[in-house]
C-alpha cells in the first residue's frame, strides 16, 4: 500500500467523517435501503458504513488495513469488518445486494480488477462508485506547494476509462455525474480545496494519501509557504479560483453501475 493505513488509523477519525456531500449521492444512487446488504469496499474505518447503516443497509466493510477496520466495530457492530483485498473480495459471487466504493479507486494497484470484483459479488445492484477521476484533478492546486507529490500520471483513470472499466468487467449500464464539495467533513484532498484554513492545516493534511508521498523537507517547505499563503490572504483567493474550476470539472465523479 502506498499509504501505512496502520499508523494513519490513530489520527484518521479526528479529520475524516462521512462527507453530506457525497452521503447525499449515494444515497440517491444506492436507492431504498429497505434492509438490502450491502458491502463497503476498501471502507477505511467505517465512516461511510457508519451513515449507511443508519439508513437501514446491512453493511459489511472489507479492507486491507487491520488497523482502520479495528474502528468499525464501534460504528456498525460487531462482526461487520473483513480483512481482505478489493481486488480478491473474499466473498462468493453475488453475495450482496449493492456495492459502494468511496474514494478509494485510486490507491488500488489493479484498478480494472477491483471493478470486475464488485460485479462479480454483487447481485441486482446497484455499484456505486465515487471517484476522483483525472478530470476531476484539475482544481486542485496544492501539489504546486509541495513538488514532487502530484500524483503518478496513471494512479487516477479519466471518467471514460472508468466507464469502459465498467462494462468490461461486466456491467451492463452505467451513468455518472460529477460534483463539487460543499463541506470538508471527509478530509479529502479535494474537500479540503474548499477551506484555506483546512488546506493549510497539517494535521488535515497528515491524513491524506498525498502526503505521504514526499519527504520531510518538502512536507516542511510546503507548510511554511501555505502558512505564509494564508496570512497574506493569497490562499483564500486561490481556493476560491479552485472552486470556479470545480464548478466546471468537478471535485469528483460518482457512477452507478448496474448488474
Amino acid at each position: 500500500m502506498p499509504v501505512d493505513y496502520e499508523q494513519q488509523a490513530r489520527t484518521y477519525d479526528l479529520t475524516r467523517s462521512a462527507s453530506p456531500t457525497v452521503f447525499r449521492l449515494l444515497e440517491k444512487h444506492l436507492g431504498p435501503a429497505e434492509g438490502r446488504s450491502l458491502l463497503d469496499v476498501a471502507g477505511g474505518t467505517g465512516n461511510y458504513a457508519q451513515v449507511l447503516a443508519a439508513r437501514g443497509f446491512r453493511v459489511t466493510v472489507v479492507d486491507r488495513a487491520a488497523a482502520m477496520l479495528g474502528r468499525v466495530a464501534g460504528k456498525i457492530g460487531p462482526g461487520r469488518a473483513v480483512r481482505g483485498d478489493a481486488t480478491r473480495l473474499p466473498f462468493a459471487g453475488a453475495a450482496f445486494d449493492a456495492v459502494a466504493m468511496v474514494s478509494a479507486l485510486h490507491q488500488l494497484p489493479d484498478q480494472p480488477g477491483a471493478l470486475a470484483e464488485a460485479r462479480r459479488v454483487v447481485r441486482d445492484g446497484p455499484f456505486v462508485l465515487m471517484a476522483f477521476t483525472r478530470e476531476n484533478l484539475a482544481p486542485l492546486f496544492l501539489f504546486e506547494y509541495f513538488p514532487g507529490s502530484a500524483p503518478p500520471s496513471d494512479m487516477h483513470m479519466t471518467a471514460a476509462e472508468i466507464e469502459e472499466a465498467l462494462l468490461a468487467g461486466g456491467f451492463r449500464e452505467v451513468e455518472r455525474e460529477t460534483f463539487v464539495y460543499v463541506d470538508t467533513a471527509d478530509g479529502s484532498l479535494s474537500a479540503l480545496h474548499t477551506d484555506a484554513l483546512s488546506l493549510a492545516g497539517p494535521a488535515y493534511l497528515r491524513n491524506t494519501s498525498f502526503f505521504h508521498r514526499i519527504d520531510d523537507d518538502v512536507r516542511r517547505e510546503g507548510l511554511a509557504r501555505l502558512a505564509e499563503d494564508l496570512r497574506s490572504g493569497r490562499l483564500r483567493e486561490r481556493v476560491d479560483e479552485s472552486f470556479r474550476l470545480a464548478i466546471r470539472q468537478g471535485h469528483g465523479t460518482i457512477f452507478r453501475a448496474l448488474p
